[in-house]
């Protein structure tokens, strides 16, 4: 649990480092190989990220991930519009509606729009649907704030 706020402004600087670096923004699995990926698949868009699928927004804990678990994650679709781009992936764990890679958006459309994206494709059935789903290497951990975690210290 968080402690309260502090009044004392330099203390406030010690509870905001203290607090923020164990914040856990989020858990994921984590693309091993962004690189490739965007070879597969490039880009539609300028603002690059294809580095996880989320598994959980701030959650309260990293209960249930298996930081540092290695597997294939198969991806089976892919959508994408004017704002963003993204593929459609298996991973059973992950508390979106459609787990997915965002791969791009444009300026100044954050990454979580491709939940949007995901759930418009799905409603007019655009997403495109691979034949041959492709796999690539993912990798448990969480994203701190700063950094990620993919090893069990």
């Amino acid at each position: 649990m968080q402690s309260a706020h502090p009044k004392n402004p330099l203390l406030r600087i010690f509870w905001y480092n203290e607090t923020m670096e164990k914040e856990i923004m989020y858990t994921a699995k984590f693309v091993r190989d962004p690189e490739l990926l965007l070879r597969k698949f490039p880009p539609k868009h300028v603002r690059i990220f294809a580095h996880h699928s989320t598994i959980a927004f701030k959650p309260k804990n990293v209960d249930g991930i298996e930081i540092g678990r290695k597997s294939l994650m198969k991806i089976i679709g892919r959508a994408y519009d004017e704002k963003g781009d993204a593929l459609l992936v298996e991973n059973p764990i992950s508390e979106n509606e459609y787990p997915h890679i965002t791969l791009s958006c444009a300026d100044n459309v954050p990454p979580f729009y491709s939940n949007e994206l995901l759930k418009k494709a799905s409603e007019n059935n655009t997403i495109e649907h691979f034949d041959a789903p492709e796999e690539i290497e993912v990798i448990e951990g969480y994203f701190d704030g700063k950094n990620e975690v993919i090893e069990k210290k």
